[in-house]
């Protein structure tokens, strides 16, 4: 059975009910474009997702994705000083040696929580894979397009990408 644990750690400092209730509309709708992405025919796929306000204990999680307020707050950065973010990035993946950490950013033109969820997605299929900007950008769907940005639906390219990834086996997580 495929199968996936994410763990999305909130470091954007919301506390409010109706952030929680964002939050939860991103976990949800992440989980579905996840279960998309892992998607066999001959078995069941199953995702499991949560949010927590801390880095998590090791182990307990196969995927690990960060949401900071914005790239001049990564997470990445603090961890990992020499780590190069585009001026108009969504998020950012960045590997350091056996690790590979994943975050995307509170952007005000985002309204929905599906928008950060396809972001969020395409960070994990950075992470997942361990493709590059060039190597991953213009293969369109979620894997995003020429200049980086992903859509739904999660095409077949996504998910012969994130599958094959996930059968090689998740990097260790920037906790």
């Amino acid at each position: 059975m495929p199968g996936i644990t994410v763990t999305l750690v909130d470091r954007t400092g919301g506390a409010s009910l109706s952030h929680e209730n964002f939050k939860a509309g991103i976990m949800h709708e992440l989980e579905d474009i996840l279960g998309d992405l892992i998607f066999s025919a001959s078995e069941a796929d199953v995702v499991n997702a949560r949010w927590v306000s801390q880095s998590p204990a090791s182990g307990e999680q196969d995927l690990v994705i960060h949401w900071v307020p914005d790239r001049d707050h990564s997470y990445l950065r603090s961890k990992w000083p020499s780590t190069r973010i585009a001026q108009n990035a969504g998020g950012h993946t960045h590997t350091h040696g056996s690790m590979t950490g994943s975050e995307f950013y509170r952007r005000p033109t985002l309204k929905t929580p599906v928008a950060y969820a396809i972001i969020a997605a395409h960070e994990a299929i950075h992470n997942i894979t361990g493709l590059s900007n060039l190597q991953l950008h213009g293969q369109m769907g979620v894997a995003g397009d020429a200049n980086g940005t992903p859509h739904l639906p999660v095409t077949d390219n996504d998910r012969t990408l994130v599958q094959a990834g996930m059968q090689r086996g998740l990097p260790d997580q920037l906790l």
